[in-house]
């Protein structure tokens, strides 16, 4: 048999075994009796969900080749279970925790891997420090060029600004960018310029890029009644198109970048890590076969006033409802968990940890969902602590340990977050954008579409949850990359006071739960095995 681990390790995918971890993987298929072909399938298995991990290294190591055997065995149909109890340790590996982490992952945003893009490479690489909320204020210079080289990356990847023939006839057919320090002198001609909108003299707006910056004049566009598509702001990064006339730009279309398919993105960058978390030990065979056996929802609440009678009594008709059924795979709440902002030192610290134990003792009271349901807090900017920069620390243990020791899995998490469940890429992200980003547009959006698919676009064509500049929304400068859509997920929560929604857009399902409490006590639950979402809401009392 150790021949066949060697041409399946090392042949096949240049590993090299310790000599301790050869002879476990041999002792596993002599002692369960495993036939050549399906070892051979086994170690396959193994092998390839090893490279995959974001840890993974050519040499094998016995402790974590023993973490991967047993929960690939937790979802595997060949039958090869391993255990430490199978290995003669004494005593049984418990695999169903592993399995629950295994399928359903928080990733904090202070976790989040810092991938920086190099035009010049065209390549992914790590940024020149380490991530730190008082960081250097070269960062923030880096945060900007940033968003402008993966914007433009993805730009100059979609099929309308790659030409595929030298011919002239088709090089007509794309689009071609021009850099502001080539309008020098060419006044009268057309240009398609990419760059980031930016106030910089008072009551003017100018488009800017690496190489400059240049007055914008939009007036052509307000006689043509042109089109805007999506909330501009200041910070948006867009495409302008136009002409030079008295040293302005004389816009006549504005647009945001195109958006590019979570599957071509994947495709440009295989083996980057953009979304974080690790790497599940699961094939994706596997983890859509789990989320296909699983006909339950993942419910998303916002604005859980626990401060408020009303609030816990509807969420106790919510786990009255669910007690009768199979319990959701989770819950995530987001906040704000209380009606009034949090003043640190004074007497809201004992009261906001008593209702955040009163919220315990009520799932405690439901068994069955306590026991098999996750749970994940989203802190909003009423909890503690404070009206801070993003991305926004969890909420302090303090608050929380008499509430998580009534709960088998409970996270508390930053705002935002992302959430990992089987194949499927969440993030949650607590913010009224769609206030801020009507407050602060530059540019009236068109009428004749609704305004959520104006703000929904915006955030996922600019690939940012808040592309708002740093004096209306601060962001901590190193962990800007926390904050991307990039690649964009399976599903986008923007937890908003506006009324609730849900759309389709580019393959993402984006949904907006509304206010929980200062509502209709509205849900949604999204079904990750029909990839849909339902709204629902809570009958008030008469």
């Amino acid at each position: 048999m150790q021949s066949l681990i060697y041409k399946v390790f090392t042949r096949k995918y240049s590993l090299s075994l310790q000599a301790d971890a050869l002879l476990y993987l041999s002792d596993i298929i002599k002692q369960n009796g495993i036939s050549e072909k399906e070892a051979a399938a086994w170690l396959d298995l193994l092998a390839d969900t090893w490279t995959k991990r974001e840890e993974g290294k050519p040499l094998v190591e016995l402790e974590p080749l023993k973490a991967l055997a047993e929960a690939v065995a937790a979802g595997s149909d060949n039958g090869v279970v391993a255990t430490s109890r199978d290995m003669g340790d004494g005593e049984e590996t418990s695999t169903s925790a592993k399995s629950r982490s295994d399928i359903f992952t928080v990733i904090d945003a202070f976790d989040i891997p810092a991938w920086w893009y190099d035009p010049g490479k065209k390549m992914f690489v790590q940024p020149f420090e380490k991530g730190d909320i008082m960081s250097s204020a070269e960062s923030k210079a880096a945060l900007f060029r940033q968003r402008y080289d993966l914007l433009k990356q993805r730009v100059m990847r979609n099929e309308n600004f790659m030409p595929v023939s030298f011919s002239n006839q088709e090089k007509d057919r794309f689009y071609k960018l021009s850099t502001v320090d080539s309008l020098q002198g060419r006044e009268g001609e057309h240009f398609l310029l990419f760059g980031m909108l930016a106030q910089l003299e008072e009551g003017k707006l100018f488009l800017e890029d690496k190489a400059g910056s240049i007055e914008l004049d939009f007036s052509l566009m307000s006689s043509k009644h042109a089109e805007v598509n999506g909330l501009f702001t200041e910070s948006c990064f867009v495409l302008v198109d136009g002409f030079v006339e008295d040293g302005m730009f004389k816009v006549e279309e504005i647009g945001l970048p195109p958006p590019e398919k979570k599957a071509s993105t994947r495709a440009a960058f295989p083996s980057v890590n953009l979304f974080g978390g690790q790497p599940s030990l699961r094939t994706e065979t596997q983890l859509r076969a789990i989320e296909v056996s699983n006909e339950n929802g993942i419910i998303f609440l916002s604005d859980v006033w626990l401060d408020k009678q009303e609030t816990m009594d509807a969420l106790n008709t919510l786990f009255e409802g669910f007690s009768h059924s199979t319990p959701p795979i989770a819950f995530v709440f987001i906040g704000d968990f209380s009606s009034k902002p949090f003043v640190a030192g004074s007497g809201e610290t004992t009261q906001y940890r008593d209702n955040m134990s009163a919220l315990g003792q009520l799932i405690g009271g439901y068994p069955e969902i306590a026991r098999n349901s996750h749970f994940v807090f989203v802190p909003g900017n009423n909890d503690p602590w404070g009206q801070g920069a993003l991305p926004k620390p969890p909420i302090a243990n303090f608050f929380t340990k008499r509430l998580s020791n009534r709960i088998a899995s409970v996270t508390f998490t930053t705002n935002p977050c992302r959430i990992k469940y089987c194949t499927h890429e969440i993030v949650v992200f607590r913010e009224d954008m769609l206030k801020r980003m009507r407050r602060n547009s530059v540019l009236p959006p068109t009428e004749s579409t609704e305004i959520v698919k104006h703000l929904v676009r915006t955030v996922i064509d600019q690939g940012h949850l808040c592309p708002l500049p740093q004096r209306i929304r601060p962001i901590y400068w190193a962990y800007d990359h926390a904050m991307r859509l990039y690649p964009i997920p399976d599903v986008l929560i923007l937890a908003d006071r506006f009324d609730s929604y849900s759309i389709n857009y580019e393959g993402c399902h984006c949904i907006n739960p509304g206010s929980f409490s200062s509502g209709d006590y509205s849900f949604f639950m999204y079904y990750p095995v029909s990839r849909t979402s339902q709204y629902s809401k809570i009958p008030k009392k008469q």
